[in-house]
Order: structure tokens, then sequence, then C-alpha cells
């Protein structure tokens, strides 16, 4: 049994993977999908574009790469959306911030 599903592959350019730089889109061949002895959930195991072995769960990966894409660019508007919200609530709070700082008295020394 072999069948191809498409992973999305997230690139950084830090090891901290905080600086998003692109996603790629990738096969993998299935080898297995089933039930294993002892589990109550489908596994797979399957061969990465680069001939690693692996198993995991077939959620999250797509039958088709077009899925795959659309996959990635939702992840990537709703991002945006967050980060956005982040920085409209962050100019909100430092507009509170500095305006309470133009409001005190200066404390500079006086002889």
């Amino acid at each position: 049994m072999t069948k191809t599903l498409y992973e999305i592959n997230w690139h950084y350019k830090d090891s901290d993977q905080n600086q998003f730089s692109h996603c790629t889109v990738t096969p993998i061949t299935v080898i297995r999908e089933s039930v294993l002895p002892g589990c109550t959930a489908v596994s797979i195991t399957a061969k990465d574009s680069e001939g690693r072995i692996f198993q995991g769960s077939p959620e999250g990966y797509f039958e088709t790469e077009a899925a795959a894409w659309a996959a990635a660019k939702q992840d990537l508007l709703d991002t945006i959306e967050s980060h956005d919200k982040t920085v409209m609530e962050l100019k909100e709070e430092t507009h509170r911030l500095f305006s309470f700082l133009i409001t005190l008295p200066d404390q500079e020394a006086k002889p």
C-alpha cells in the first residue's frame, strides 16, 4: 500500500523559529496506514521527500498539494490577523503610557 500525501514545511531565519522565511509543500509517501496493535487511532508510516522514514498521525497531512497550499495560506492569513491585533493593542498601550508620562512634572534637580 502506498499513497501520496502532502505536508507543509515552515522555514525560519533563526533557530528559535521567530523569524519566518517561507514555507514549502512537499509530498510524503505513505507506506502503512492502520491502527497498530494496542493503539486506538490510525497512524501512518511514511517516507518524506528527503528519504527519511517516520511514523505519525495522518492528521496534519493533506490529500492534495492544492489543499496543503490552501491550508498554508489560511495559516498565514490567521497569523497576520493575530499580529495586526497585537500591534494595535501595543500602539494603544504605548499611547496610554506616553499620555501619562507627559503629565509628570519635571523632576530635574534644582539648586
